[in-house]
């Protein structure tokens, strides 16, 4: 599963905690492979999960590309999830949605400074066979979690283009922030909107609506 509370950046970094009132030691490590985080974590008697200094996201493919100077938020919890949605319903439209993946930070701050305390990128591709432009754009997402409780991100429109040129492909994410967020690893459902727009045969503009409900998978 590929869920971890992120721990230390330091390769085979050891920190000794003493538990106050019984005098024992625990060891809570945590390591860097690969640009990828493998930690474990200890907990203390009243359930509380020991916090050590997280990683960033200035180096995380898909995040990267939000990460400006230093608005370099370190990251609490990751969750990785699979999902295979795809839709042909718009003609000469292929659009196919991915890998979605969930951080919850300690902060992060958009070009006006507002703060975020969450944040989703989520792959997509998308197709266009047409002999015309299309125009897309999403929505807010609303994360679904197995209890029920359900939590609206904003879509995060300063690193979004919403023109897909005709005969041509193109790959991306797409982000979204979270004022709050917690439990990124108890998602069950994603569900958002894509309106689109192009001109018809007749030149008149024809507007299609994906309604998108992305059942997830976390990844093991």
């Amino acid at each position: 599963m590929k869920k971890t509370t992120l721990l230390s950046v330091t390769v085979g970094a050891t920190l000794l905690l003493l538990l106050g009132g019984c005098g024992s030691k625990e060891e809570v490590k945590g390591t860097v492979e690969a640009g990828t985080v493998a930690s474990t974590t200890e907990t203390l008697k009243d359930g509380e999960k020991v916090d050590v200094e997280s990683v960033s996201l200035k180096d995380d493919g898909s995040f990267k590309e939000i990460i400006k100077g230093e608005n370099d938020p370190k990251v609490k919890l990751e969750a990785k999830y699979d999902t295979d949605w795809q839709d042909k319903s718009w003609e000469n439209v292929d659009f196919k949605i991915g890998k979605v993946k969930i951080v919850e930070v300690d902060k992060y701050k958009d070009k006006e400074n507002n703060e975020y305390k969450g944040l989703m990128s989520m792959d997509f591709t998308l197709k266009n066979d047409g002999k015309e432009d299309v125009s897309i754009h999403p929505s807010d997402a609303v994360l679904v979690l197995k209890d029920g409780t359900e939590i609206t991100g904003k879509h995060f429109r300063d690193y979004w283009e919403d023109i897909f040129a005709k005969d041509k492909q193109k790959d991306g994410h797409v982000y979204f922030t979270f004022d709050k967020l917690e439990q990124a690893d108890q998602v069950k459902e994603i569900k958002l909107t894509f309106d689109g727009h192009k001109k018809g045969d007749d030149s008149e503009k024809v507007e299609h609506t994906y309604d998108v409900k992305l059942p997830l998978e976390l990844q093991k």
